[in-house]
């Protein structure tokens, strides 16, 4: 058996999947041909502030974390130290990235097929209420990320050594009244994502986030994993390893020449002990447990994390709202390279810039979730097959597409 699979549907950007079945053993590629965009190359011999703008086009989707993990690079490249109040918004903001991307995910591209139904149109004729709440949440998402970063899409606020302009105490109360009033949306979502029978897979692998020693991961801290890294993120190289595969234009990344996991299932198998505390009960006691070794199990985890995000938005927005100050931003031109790593709604994002001493980008690096996932979708899709190998070529296909869905790949991102 051969099979081309050319028009995968409700994903983010453009992969095809092929796979063949020879003596019984299946072969897979994920190839992914979203065209070369170049972002490395023309960021380079750019002022430093034009690259953090500009590097936030690399995706419409999640264009915050792109924002805030390359001006986390520059700083480090300039030795800024920003204030403790400065990484509160920026944590911030970051709660409204997820809640955008996973409602957006969850309801528009992963779930319906698990509804029964053909597409979000189809989801909305048949329950209104579910599109309504997944709509309700990514608004409050937008609010969150324009009050913070100054717009919706393609952040503008946040520069090296803070931020160009800062939310009103209103604007902050205003976040915790909305954010407060999607809660039992948020925990809604994740009933339904948690409610569903899921295909059976089990395939330990390695779960991969940054801690930053205190907090739930999102902004700044160290590499860990399931299987004992811990390093500075300035090392990330030697934790991504990426190769060139002649049929994608997505470089692949390994550990131990085996792939990992970054997103929401590794974030929550790695930090169930950080959650907020409705999130933590409902990972705790709900019908999936973590950690989790179903990559299915990713959609139950960005369920909870919506119920999590929203709840440290409640009390980041609520903290601030009492001790916010004004701040003018840092400024230091000086040489240097620097790494910012941010965790995106997709999984950890690396950003790395070498900056000279007129504060001119001369190099740039950038490592995707979706790229470091891309590994572990193949050996994961393997495995999906093996175990399913005496299934109709129709049932082998859908479950390859929900698979693929499940990881969340955003590959217009890994193509930067």
């Amino acid at each position: 058996m051969n099979v081309e699979m050319n028009y995968i549907t409700q994903i983010e950007g453009h992969g095809i999947i092929n796979f063949e079945i020879v003596d019984g053993k299946p072969k897979v590629r994920m190839e992914v041909h979203e065209g070369a965009r170049l972002f490395e190359s023309f960021l380079r011999n750019r002022r430093a502030d034009e690259v953090i703008a500009m590097s936030s086009r690399i995706c419409g989707v999640c264009p915050v974390v792109h924002n805030y993990a390359a001006v986390q690079a520059v700083e480090n490249a300039m030795g800024i130290e920003v204030s403790e109040q400065t990484k509160l918004l920026r944590r911030l903001g970051n709660v409204g990235q997820m809640l955008q991307s996973h409602a957006l995910h969850l309801y528009v591209l992963a779930l319906p097929e698990y509804l029964n139904a053909d597409g979000v149109v189809d989801v909305y004729m048949r329950n209104p209420e579910a599109v309504k709440r997944a709509l309700k949440i990514r608004n409050v998402g937008n609010l969150i990320v324009e009050v913070v970063s100054g717009r919706a899409v393609h952040p503008v606020s946040s520069v090296p050594g803070g931020f160009a302009k800062l939310p009103t105490k209103t604007e902050l109360k205003r976040i915790v009244k909305e954010l407060k009033g999607v809660l039992d949306d948020c925990i809604e979502t994740y009933n339904l994502a948690a409610s569903i029978k899921y295909p059976e897979l089990q395939r330990k692998t390695e779960y991969s986030a940054i801690d930053d020693g205190e907090m739930y991961p999102s902004y700044g801290g160290m590499i860990v994993s399931s299987e004992g890294v811990r390093a500075p993120a300035k090392d990330y190289r030697k934790y991504t390893n990426e190769v060139f595969r002649p049929y994608s234009h997505t470089k692949f990344s390994t550990r131990n020449g085996h792939g990992f996991f970054v997103g929401s299932i590794a974030r929550v198998n790695l930090f169930s002990d950080r959650l907020g505390e409705k999130a933590k009960e409902l990972a705790k006691n709900g019908p999936v447990k973590f950690p989790s070794y179903n990559p299915f199990h990713n959609l139950v985890a960005q369920g909870v994390e919506l119920v999590h995000y929203t709840e440290e938005g409640i009390e980041i927005a609520s903290q601030l709202a009492r001790t916010l100050k004004d701040e003018k931003p840092v400024k230091i031109v000086r040489s240097g390279t620097g790494v910012g790593v941010v965790e995106a709604p997709r999984g950890t994002l690396f950003h790395e810039y070498t900056v000279d001493a007129n504060g001119i980008v001369k190099e740039a690096n950038i490592i995707t979730p979706t790229a470091q996932n891309v590994q572990n979708i193949e050996e994961d899709l393997t495995a999906l097959l093996t175990a399913n190998i005496n299934k109709p070529r129709e049932e082998l296909v859908r479950l390859t597409e929900a698979l693929l869905r499940a990881y969340d790949p955003c590959f217009s991102c890994s193509t930067h």
